[in-house]
C-alpha cells in the first residue's frame, strides 16, 4: 500500500451537498441524485484501466451535515441474492447479512470500501437485490507489525466482522432497494434464472458517526427538557473533508465476476490497494440542478 500522503496528491472528484434530506426507498428521484456525476464502476478487476464491454454499475455520491448517501443501478440479467440468516448491528437497527461467496452458488453483490483517508482502517460494506447488508471494519497491517504475521492476518488483512456501523441517536443507517422492471413490464426477479432481469437501483445512508467521520467535524446541541439540560448529536461540519471511495459489483453469472471504480488499479484484493481508490471530497454546496 502507498502513503496517504501520496494518494493525496491526487485530484479529488466532489461529492454534491443534497438541499434536503433523501428519503431512503430506493428510487433514484431526489434532486441531488440528478446533480451529482455519476461514477462507473465498469472497470474490470483483472485489467488495469479496461472497461466492460457493457455497463456493470453506475453510482452516485451525495451527503449532508448527518448522512452520506449512496445511491446505485446495475445491470444484471439474472439476479441471486442469498442472505446469511444472522442479524447484525445497533440494537434496534440489526440487519440481515448476505453472502458474498459460496461453493455451489453464483451469488451477486455490491461492494463498497470508504476510509477518511486512512489506507490501513477502512470500512467495507455489502448489499444485494435482497436488501441484505454487510459492514466489516478492516485493518491491512503493515509487515513490521507483529500482528500481520499472526493468525488474525489472513491473506494479510484483519476482518473485523464482529463490528458494525453504529447510528447517532436518531441518525440511522437505512437502506432500499427497487427491482427495475423487465421487458414484460413486471419487476425483475431474485433467484430465479428461467427470466432476463435488468437489474436494481439501491439508496444507502450511512450515518457520519457510524463510518468514523473525524471526530473535529462532530458538534452537539444543548437542549432543556423538563428543566433538564441534556446534549444531543447536532449538524456534522463535513465540507471539504476527503474521502477514499472504491465501488464494486460482482456478478456470479460472469467469468470475470468482479467490476469496480478505479482506472488505475491493478488486481488483487480491493483491500490493499486503497491508494488507487478514487478519492471525493465533499462541496461546499449543491449543484445547481439541470435545466430539463
Amino acid at each position: 500500500i502507498g502513503s496517504a500522503a501520496a494518494a493525496a496528491e491526487a485530484p479529488a472528484g466532489a461529492i454534491v451537498k443534497a438541499d434536503k434530506p433523501v428519503i431512503i426507498d430506493g428510487v433514484l428521484d431526489e434532486p441531488c441524485w440528478k446533480q451529482a456525476a455519476p461514477v462507473r464502476a465498469d472497470f474490470v478487476n483483472s485489467k488495469q484501466g479496461v472497461l466492460s464491454d457493457q455497463p456493470r454499475m453506475a453510482v452516485r455520491y451525495a451527503w449532508d451535515e448527518f448522512y452520506l448517501y449512496i445511491a446505485y443501478e446495475t445491470f444484471d440479467r439474472n439476479l441471486v441474492a442469498v442472505g446469511t440468516g444472522q442479524a447484525e448491528g445497533p440494537k434496534g437497527n440489526a440487519r440481515e447479512g448476505c453472502e458474498i461467496w459460496l461453493p455451489d452458488r453464483k451469488v451477486d453483490v455490491v461492494e463498497f470500501f470508504l476510509s477518511f483517508g486512512d489506507e490501513r482502517f477502512f470500512w467495507e460494506i455489502h448489499h444485494n437485490a435482497a436488501n441484505q447488508f454487510n459492514d466489516v471494519w478492516c485493518t491491512v497491517p503493515d509487515a513490521a507489525w507483529p500482528v500481520s504475521q499472526s493468525s488474525m492476518a489472513t491473506w494479510g488483512i484483519i476482518f473485523g466482522h464482529a463490528m458494525a456501523i453504529q447510528d447517532d441517536g436518531p441518525f440511522t443507517l437505512a437502506k432500499a432497494v427497487r427491482l427495475k422492471p423487465k421487458a414484460d413490464g413486471k419487476p425483475s426477479t431474485i433467484n430465479d434464472d428461467s427470466d432476463a432481469d435488468t437489474g436494481y437501483t439501491a439508496e444507502l445512508r450511512l450515518p457520519w458517526l457510524g463510518i468514523g467521520a473525524p471526530a473535529k467535524c462532530r458538534t452537539w446541541v444543548e437542549r432543556e427538557v423538563r428543566g433538564q439540560k441534556t446534549r444531543e448529536p447536532g449538524p456534522w461540519k463535513m465540507a471539504g473533508q476527503v474521502l477514499l471511495i472504491l465501488a464494486a459489483v460482482q456478478d456470479g453469472d460472469l467469468a470475470e465476476r468482479y467490476h469496480h471504480s478505479s482506472p488505475t488499479r491493478k488486481g488483487g484484493w480491493f483491500h490493499t490497494t486503497a491508494r488507487d481508490w478514487p478519492r471525493c471530497r465533499l462541496a461546499d454546496t449543491a449543484r445547481p440542478a439541470p435545466t430539463p
